[in-house]
């Protein structure tokens, strides 16, 4: 037992407890995204247990994972052994004293290769629906790439050996200095020194570690040196490896598997930290704080601009910029505007009440979908096909309004522009089921993959759309999969739609977004609908309008509104924090916009507010209203209350009580508004239909995450055969005929 815990591995990682915790983070994540703790919410361990590479999990993705695996794990050898060699002189008297340390020092990274190879095997077995054999191959992969780059690091090093023996050589001149020198002890004693009896020599043999007191200690700290400058180049390639794949990311073939890119990111930034503390020592902590104030003062003086923008709009002219303020806003969306736009609408509704017989009173159909990621995109493409499927198309003909929230608007947006296809002649079924496959495509890799190399290592890279510049940051990245994904479907600008709209050939579609600096709504339609951005006030009492919304198509009009990008429009709706970008818009001063769910996950309170606005057409034109709701969870899902509190929840509850029930205090509350709105319509006339993504498990449910596991795929499918949907589809064809 005294052996076993003086021996180099046990020394070694007690050490790494002891100094230098926060190297350890970096190993804290990895473990815990792995098991599912860590970014879990945004499906953190998809980008270890199904590394995509040009849309595939295979050999070749697993491969590349495997390298930076390996990448990351000599970085942590070569940080670790710059820190802590100086504690075991033993090794400067060894033959390839890196590789002697690597193999004493592998306790931590080894273990993780085992967790992640069978964490792998059963993500792949349970949630991918691999066989024995794919799952093998995948393993091999990992394994085969994983030992090129250990095979290659230690052959530099071995090599590395050799050259620091030659300039040694030279430097003490013949071997009666060179004996002379060496075998001179020094007079200072080493207090960091720490006691080793025992160390690993090769994977299979055990070698009790030598007495260096009778060596001179500057010479084995020259020699140590020498190893320490060939171990910092290898982090400078990780530096070189991440800029040139930032360069090279708008190629497919060059888009590493996020994971892999996550990986060379912390090898550069594990090679960064121990760096730092290796030559500042005590300074370390002072030098951050003062450049964190210098990165401060250069974010605020505009010096480094890392903004998000809507990609189309205009951010050139900043004396042309809109004033955001209270006053502007109730100066520009008057009465007389809201006015105005409520005839343009009342055009649209006409044309609308055009395409049915004179003698027959249309439902009017009104479509609400959640937010919830690449789930929630799904499940409404794949309700949005089935009703159109029973009623041959009769869903989108008689549905004159969508809204909703994130990756809802996603689906909704992406069925709606494959429907305007089929009525423009296109030979396309916008029911066919290869329109789920891509959909559900893949987006977490590449937000992943950017975030890793371009968000921090390469920031200052820029694209351009007529004269206008954007940042090529992981918002870019996530549109430019998006478009990949659909076939460039909805690579197109918002005003495209204009025309459709009006002409009611197609719903009118309003994103959602909500705005940080106060948060109003932000209204995103080629269609001016001021009319949405206020309540309305009958009494001459309160002439001032609260506005609550603002029309960004009319707000930013000098700004080339129309232009803005549909990928965008969704992404500003589907902004959840930290993993998205908050895009920024011109205004004075300037505002950001998060994802629409912060203030309504449903779009129910733009849906409700236009029932309201045109109830009187509506009564008069129609045959009721049947207001849809798609969503990704289960109403009335509220978590259960807890018999017994324990310290935990004393303490964070308070803290985090808001954003647990967040989606049911909404319920409520849009519920209450609901039943105010059945009041504005004769009886029978106002029919609400939900239907709502019910997993086959409850502990098995989709994550709220931009990657979908093909069991996750299956599940939302099949959750439209639920009870409680069939009875909700059957409903909805009793009504509408």
């Amino acid at each position: 037992m005294f052996k076993f815990y003086y021996s180099f591995p046990i020394q070694l990682l007690l050490l790494h407890f002891r100094k230098y915790q926060v190297l350890l983070i970096f190993w804290l994540i990895l473990f815990s995204t792995i098991f599912g703790g860590f970014a879990k919410v945004f499906g953190g361990d998809a980008l270890y247990l199904a590394p995509e590479y040009l849309g595939e999990v295979n050999f070749y993705s697993t491969t590349m994972l495997g390298m930076a695996t390996a990448g990351f794990t000599m970085s942590w050898h070569i940080t670790t052994f710059i820190l802590h060699t100086g504690r075991f002189k033993f090794l400067a008297t060894t033959s390839q004293p890196f590789f002697k340390y690597c193999l004493n020092n592998s306790i931590i990274p080894f273990g993780f290769v085992f967790c992640l190879l069978l964490r792998l095997w059963q993500y792949q077995v349970f949630q991918e629906l691999n066989s024995t054999a794919g799952i093998l191959l995948l393993m091999e992969g990992f394994i085969c790439g994983y030992l090129i780059i250990i095979f290659f690091c230690f052959f530099y090093f071995f090599n590395a050996d050799k050259n620091i023996g030659r300039r040694l050589e030279k430097k003490f001149g013949n071997p009666r200095n060179f004996l002379r020198t060496v075998l001179k002890p020094s007079q200072e004693p080493d207090e960091n020194a720490l006691p080793v009896h025992n160390y690993f020599t090769s994977p299979w043999r055990i070698r009790r570690a030598r007495n260096v007191n009778h060596y001179n200690k500057h010479f084995l700290d020259n020699i140590f040196k020498q190893h320490h400058f060939a171990a910092m180049i290898t982090v400078g390639c990780a530096l070189v490896a991440l800029v040139i794949l930032s360069y090279l990311m708008d190629y497919s073939v060059f888009r590493l598997p996020a994971g892999a890119s996550v990986m060379i990111f912390f090898a550069f930034l594990i090679g960064v930290a121990g760096a730092y503390a290796y030559l500042l020592q005590s300074w370390a902590i002072p030098m951050a704080i003062v450049l964190m104030l210098v990165l401060n003062w250069m974010v605020k003086h505009d010096l480094v601009d890392s903004r998000n923008k809507a990609y189309g709009m205009n951010y050139r002219n900043k004396d042309a910029r809109p004033e955001y303020s209270v006053q502007h806003l109730q100066q520009f969306f008057t009465a007389d505007r809201s006015e105005a736009d409520k005839q343009q609408t009342l055009k649209i509704l006409e044309a609308w009440r055009a395409k049915f017989p004179d003698s027959v009173k249309p439902k009017l159909i009104i479509v609400n979908t959640s937010g919830g990621g690449s789930r929630s995109a799904l499940w409404t493409l794949c309700v949005f096909q089935r009703l159109d499927s029973m009623l041959n198309f009769g869903f989108s003909k008689r549905t004159t309004l969508i809204s909703g929230a994130s990756g809802g608007m996603m689906g909704a947006t992406y069925y709606r522009e494959l429907y305007l296809r089929a009525l423009q002649g296109q030979q396309i079924n916008p029911c066919d089921t290869v329109w789920k496959d891509k959909i559900s495509g893949d987006l977490l890799n590449a937000v992943f993959g950017s975030m890793a190399v371009n968000d921090f290592i390469t920031p200052f890279r820029q694209f351009k759309i007529g004269d206008n510049k954007y940042g090529r940051d992981r918002g870019y990245a996530f549109e430019m999969q998006l478009n990949i994904n659909t076939g460039d479907a909805l690579a197109k600008t918002i005003g495209e739609y204009k025309i459709p709209e009006q002409l009611a050939a197609i719903p009118m579609l309003i994103w959602n977004a909500t705005i940080n600096a106060d948060g109003r709504r932000l209204l995103i339609s080629p269609q001016p609908v001021s009319y949405l951005c206020a309540a309305e006030y009958k009494y001459p009492n309160r002439n001032v309008r609260d506005i609550d919304g603002v029309d960004f198509s009319q707000f930013f009009a000098d700004q080339n509104a129309q232009n803005l990008r549909v990928s965008s429009a969704i992404r500003m709706c589907a902004t959840f924090p930290y993993v998205l970008p908050n895009v920024f818009l011109p205004s004075k001063p300037i505002v950001d916009v998060m994802d629409a769910g912060i203030r309504d996950n449903f779009g129910q309170e733009t849906t409700l507010r236009y029932l309201y606005t045109f109830r009187e057409w509506i009564n008069e034109n129609t045959s009721g209203v049947i207001f849809v709701q798609i969503r990704d969870t289960r109403k009335n899902d509220v978590h259960p209350v807890k018999a017994h509190k324990d310290l935990g929840d004393l303490l964070f509850e308070p803290l985090f009580s808001m954003q647990t029930h967040w989606s049911a205090m909404q319920d409520f509350h849009q519920d209450h508004m609901i039943n105010y709105m059945e009041g504005y319509f004769a009886k029978d006339m106002f029919q609400r239909i939900i239907f709502q993504y019910v997993p086959q498990h409850d502990d098995k449910a989709a994550a709220l995450s931009l990657h979908l596991t093909s069991r996750e795929k299956l599940d939302i499918g099949r959750a439209l055969d639920n009870p409680a949907n069939q009875s909700a589809f059957q409903l909805l064809l009793q009504t509408v005929k």
